[in-house]
């Protein structure tokens, strides 16, 4: 997908449906999130952007962490999610930083130069149209000696949470087109070096790419058969199953419960995966 094309997915039926379902994709994805603070420790920083915040829920993590005073940014293209966050914000009462939130495609927008001394983002920065321009626009927002902090998905075999469900629905459903190597999506960056170059070639320095094992889970006390539905009309497979009848879909959806038997248990599913969490500096 193009930028254009994202922002068009992230503001439509399926921005809405994410909306829908935020408290549980921050309950899933909260324990990667704080994982990551823990690894790059924003506590010292003053003015943090948080890129594809999403829901939010991840950059109200982030202002625990910070100092009083500070303030923080959170960025996202989908406007159904940010409501999910400017209603999060509100629920959060009186906070000891300052939060706002921003309808914007951080690849291109005119952040004050040098303004920001942490960049963070959760699963954010895996959809660039053109990473390398992308991250050298964050780079310009950076200050110097400053620190950008993120977390992104290793290849699609390595991610069982996505390759089962992908492989039970194919069972049902035509293969999509292959896409084009490194296309933005959620496995753009699972080339470590390829990474390591888009980020140097943009500016920053310091570079490190660590491996990180992750669970991923699914469910809150339903069966089977309802938990494997709701995995699926999430991610990858749910934009598969969007222009498909209910017969298919069902179809879909008992292939995949069979294959996730092993990993459900006391109504959740349990898959592995594996990330990079990546950090680098603003050197001059």
């Amino acid at each position: 997908m193009s930028n254009e094309e994202q922002i068009a997915y992230w503001n439509g039926d399926a921005g809405r449906k994410w909306a829908e379902k935020d408290d549980m994709m921050a309950a899933m994805l909260g324990p990667i999130a704080r994982a990551l603070l823990e690894h790059c420790d924003p506590a010292g920083a003053s003015s943090v952007l948080d890129i594809g915040c999403g829901g939010g829920s991840e950059t109200l993590m982030l202002a625990e962490r910070l100092r009083a005073g500070s303030r923080v940014l959170g960025v996202d293209v989908s406007a159904p999610l940010l409501a999910v966050a400017a209603q999060r914000l509100a629920e959060a009462g009186e906070l000891p930083v300052a939060m706002d939130f921003l309808q914007a495609d951080a690849s291109e927008y005119p952040f004050e130069a040098g303004s920001w001394d942490f960049l963070f983002s959760r699963f954010g920065v895996m959809f660039f149209d053109e990473p390398v321009g992308a991250f050298s626009n964050l780079h310009r927002a950076l200050a110097p000696g400053g620190t950008m902090a993120f977390c992104c998905w290793q290849r699609l075999q390595d991610n069982p949470w996505v390759a089962l469900p992908l492989k039970a629905a194919l069972e049902h459903l035509p293969p999509p087109p292959a896409p084009e190597p490194h296309a933005p999506g959620p496995f753009a960056f699972a080339d470590r070096e390829r990474l390591a170059r888009i980020l140097s070639e943009a500016g920053f320095t310091a570079v490190t790419i660590e491996h990180r094992d992750v669970t991923m889970g699914w469910g809150s006390g339903g069966d089977l058969a309802q938990t494997t539905r709701e995995m699926l009309n999430i991610g990858p497979v749910g934009r598969l199953l969007a222009e498909e009848n209910e017969a298919v879909r069902q179809r879909v959806y008992d292939s995949a419960a069979n294959a996730l038997t092993a990993y459900f248990s006391d109504g959740r599913i349990s898959l592995p995966g594996a990330t990079w969490f990546v950090t680098a500096r603003r050197g001059d």
